[in-house]
C-alpha cells in the first residue's frame, strides 16, 4: 500500500503531468525537498497552477515544488491515503475529477456544507479541503462589470450548470446582493434544488429552469441580463467541447446560438458573457460565438485561476510556517502569478 507520493508514481497510481508548464522533474529531486504541492487531475492538460507556484518557490528560494499529477478519480481514497501519511505533502490542489470526489475522503472540509473542493490543505495530518475558485471568480467578474459601470449587486445574472462550481458561485452572487440569478440546468430538478437553497438563505433571489426554457430566459426583456455565466462542462475538452452553453447539453447548434446572441446584443449590448471553461484551444465555443458575433465583454476562465490560487497558496502558506518562513504578502503573490500565467 503506497504511503508516500513516490509510492504512488512508483506504483503507477498516479503519473507527472505532462502538458503544464513548469512540471517536469526527476524522480531524485523528491528525496532533496522539504515539501511539495499536488495538484490532482483527472485527465492531462497545459495547467498554469505549476509554473504560477514554482515561480513563486524559485523565487523565494524555498525546497518546494508544485508536482501536478494525473490519476484515476476511482482511486481517490487510495492516493489520499497515501499523500495524508506522506511527510512531505503539505497539501494541494483538487482539479478536473476530483473536486467532488475527494469530499468523502477528506477529514473536513470548511465551510462545513462544502460540496466541492479546489484545494487541499495537510493541517496537523488532517487533510481539510476548502474552495477558493468562487471567489476567484466572482472577483474577475467583479472587474469585467466595473468596466460597465456596475457590480455584483443589484445585476442580473444567467447561470448554466447546478453541480459544485455553480453551487459555489451562484451562493457568492448571492451573498453580494445580486439582484436575480436564473440557474439553468439539463436536470430541471437541480436547478430548482439550487434554487430553493438560495432562496432560503437569502431571499427570493433564484429560480431553476431547464434547458429547454433557456433561450427565453436569457432574452427575458423584463428581467434583462447582465451576465451569463457557464459554470457547466459545456465546451470543456472531450465530448463536449463544441457544445455552447445557449444549447442543450448534447446539442451542437451553431445556428440557434448565433440567433440567440445576435438579439442578446440588440436587447443588452454591455452584456457580459463569461466562461471558467479553458479548453486547449484557449478560447471556449461559448465565448468564441459571442465574439464573433460583436460581443465585447468576454470573461475566459484564466483570471480565475490566477484570483483562486492566491488564498489557495496562502492557506497552505500558513499551516507550514515552519517551511515557508516569512510569509509573502497577496499583492506579490497576485503579481508573480500574474507575470508568470500570461506569458
Amino acid at each position: 500500500m503506497a504511503s508516500s507520493l513516490k509510492e504512488l508514481l512508483e506504483e503507477g497510481i498516479v503519473s507527472i503531468a505532462v502538458l503544464p508548464e513548469k512540471n517536469s522533474f526527476n524522480m531524485g529531486d523528491l528525496d532533496k525537498l522539504k515539501g511539495y504541492t499536488v495538484p490532482l487531475i483527472g485527465s492531462d492538460y497545459a495547467a498554469k497552477t505549476p509554473v504560477m507556484w514554482n515561480s513563486i518557490y524559485e523565487q523565494r528560494g524555498l525546497p518546494v515544488r508544485n508536482i501536478m499529477v494525473v490519476g484515476d478519480p476511482a482511486n481517490t481514497k487510495t492516493i489520499l491515503d497515501a499523500l495524508r501519511q506522506d511527510p512531505k505533502y503539505l497539501g494541494g490542489g483538487a482539479g478536473t475529477g476530483f473536486k467532488l470526489e475527494v469530499v468523502s475522503y477528506l477529514d473536513r472540509v470548511s465551510p462545513e456544507d462544502l460540496g466541492e473542493v479546489n484545494i487541499i490543505v495537510k493541517e496537523g495530518g488532517e487533510l481539510v479541503g476548502y474552495n477558493t475558485d468562487a471567489g476567484g471568480f466572482v472577483r474577475s467578474l467583479e472587474e469585467s462589470l466595473s468596466k460597465v459601470n456596475k457590480g455584483v449587486a443589484g445585476s442580473n445574472f444567467v447561470v448554466y450548470g447546478a453541480d459544485g462550481t455553480a453551487r459555489a458561485i451562484t451562493k457568492l452572487l448571492a451573498e453580494r446582493e445580486a439582484n436575480h440569478i436564473r440557474i439553468v440546468n439539463r436536470t430541471y430538478s437541480k436547478a430548482v434544488d439550487l434554487a430553493n437553497h438560495l432562496n432560503d438563505k437569502y431571499g427570493q433571489v433564484a429560480v431553476g429552469i431547464g434547458e429547454d426554457m433557456s433561450r427565453g430566459v436569457v432574452l427575458n426583456s423584463e428581467i434583462r441580463v447582465d451576465a451569463l455565466i457557464n459554470a457547466s462542462k459545456k465546451g470543456s475538452d472531450g465530448k463536449l467541447v463544441d457544445v455552447a452553453m445557449y444549447e442543450g447539453a448534447h446539442d451542437k447548434n451553431e445556428t440557434n446560438s448565433r440567433a440567440i446572441l445576435e438579439k442578446l446584443k440588440f436587447l443588452r449590448p454591455d452584456v457580459i458573457i463569461a466562461d471558467i471553461v479553458l479548453p486547449k484551444s484557449g478560447m471556449s465555443v461559448s465565448l468564441r460565438l459571442a465574439r464573433s458575433e460583436g460581443i465585447e465583454n468576454l470573461l475566459d476562465g484564466k483570471p480565475m485561476v490566477i484570483y483562486q490560487a492566491v488564498p489557495a497558496y496562502k492557506l497552505i502558506e500558513k499551516a507550514h510556517p515552519e517551511i515557508h518562513g516569512r510569509e509573502i504578502d497577496e499583492k506579490e503573490i497576485l503579481r508573480i502569478f500574474k507575470e508568470t500565467a500570461n506569458k
